[in-house]
């Protein structure tokens, strides 16, 4: 084996130029699967990342009108969602959690002499839940705060920091309009969103959807509900049952599309997903093209090699060299070839990538960071090795089968 390595390296060395100028477009191919994959693998774990802080499993409903025929929209029947509607939409088996939310939009809130615009909502104590609100301090809104209608808020980390600074929030009064409200806490930072509604979950102020309706939206009935699934996937199988359900309720066919309308956030994803298995495809067609290229580029230069050197291969079968030998000597050599740009164009890429990742901006809504895998590198230069031994396989079996008598008529 050493011998074996001694040999291939002597020969690399020999025909160094040669080599090199075939080991470029590996080289270059490695490289940019090794950033491409990179990009890929940060832009999926952002996305992911970003549903989960949004909610993985919400729904938001919206209802609309019945339309009746050869009329339209003057004679058109307003579907309104009350409170009794949510309960039985709690008891499907479909929905996990079902809460209100009153969109208030943007509201003047006060906090000492800090005057600010932010969007104020109306919600319950399933919304948590529902849309992944973390606590970082104090507490989230209560059954109690409900029923009885306490003038309590519930801050979005950016809306804590914009209204009292470094300050503690929790224990504080803010004025939304002109009513008073207690802080009781702040969430954990959500940081950017790829979907969100009424403004980013952090510039968001909760309050129970009893005190906005009462002192601030003043309407009997819910023009936005939110909820969410057991499972990601079980989410079309809740908005089938919910429009059945409210379908009966209130008298209408549940195949009329602007009685309802939806926005599944799941779906929105799925089809995000969707792209990224497009890319993913592409970026192994380029991978496999990349091989192909590689391939034919090592096999012609062994082929011009065992041209060459077929002198030498008929001095080293006429001192006892077996044809074996050969052989083997020629797949080490395009082997080697193909490691050695496999692994410096790794190394490129790995390069290329720390070099972005540290200039890129981290947790944008378009972009994100690439994130370096491990195994995708290891893979791509396997892939390579296995390439090169392939693509030496003609121009060993040639080598092995020069016969020693033709060869040495050369000397």
């Amino acid at each position: 084996m050493i011998d074996l390595l001694l040999s291939t390296l002597r020969s690399l060395r020999a025909h160094a130029l040669r080599f090199s100028l075939t080991s470029l477009g590996i080289v270059w191919g490695a490289m940019m699967l090794v950033f491409l994959s990179a990009m890929m693998e940060g832009v999926d774990r952002h996305f992911r990342r970003e549903l989960q802080e949004v909610g993985p499993r919400i729904v938001i409903l919206w209802p609309g009108s019945v339309l009746k025929n050869r009329v339209g929209e003057r004679g058109a029947r307003l579907v309104e969602v009350e409170e009794d509607d949510l309960d039985s939409l709690q008891t499907l088996d479909s929905i996990e959690d079902v809460a209100p939310d009153i969109l208030l939009w943007a509201q003047i809130v006060r906090a000492g002499r800090r005057t600010k615009l932010l969007a104020v909502n109306g919600a319950s104590e399933r919304t948590q839940a529902i849309r992944n609100f973390e606590v970082a301090e104090g507490r989230f809104l209560t059954p109690t705060d409900i029923e009885r209608g306490a003038r309590v808020a519930f801050l979005g980390a950016e809306s804590a920091e914009r209204l009292f600074g470094r300050e503690p929030a929790v224990g504080r009064r803010i004025q939304i309009e002109s009513v008073s409200f207690r802080v009781i806490g702040v969430s954990v930072p959500k940081g950017d969103q790829l979907i969100h509604v009424n403004g980013k979950d952090d510039t968001v102020v909760m309050i129970p959807w009893t005190t906005a309706r009462r002192w601030l939206d003043r309407n009997d009935h819910f023009e936005q509900v939110i909820f969410a699934a057991p499972t990601q996937e079980a989410s079309f199988t809740a908005v089938d049952h919910s429009r059945d359900l409210l379908a009966l309720r209130h008298a209408f066919d549940p195949r009329v599309e602007t009685a309802l309308a939806y926005l599944n956030f799941h779906e929105v994803m799925r089809d995000v997903y969707n792209v990224q298995i497009g890319l993913r495809i592409f970026l192994v067609a380029a991978g496999v093209i990349t091989l192909l290229v590689g391939a034919m580029g090592v096999m012609n230069i062994m082929l011009v090699v065992v041209g060459e050197r077929t002198v030498e291969i008929g001095l080293r079968k006429a001192v006892g060299a077996t044809s074996r030998a050969i052989f083997v000597q020629f797949v080490a050599e395009a082997g080697a070839v193909c490691a050695i740009s496999g692994l410096i164009g790794a190394a490129l890429g790995v390069i290329m990538t720390q070099l972005l990742g540290g200039v890129a901006p981290p947790g944008t809504p378009i972009s994100s960071p690439p994130v370096l895998d491990p195994f995708t590198g290891i893979a791509i230069v396997s892939a390579l090795i296995v390439t090169g031994m392939v693509a030496g396989l003609l121009p060993a079996v040639r080598a092995a089968r020069v016969p020693p008598s033709e060869a040495l008529r050369g000397l």
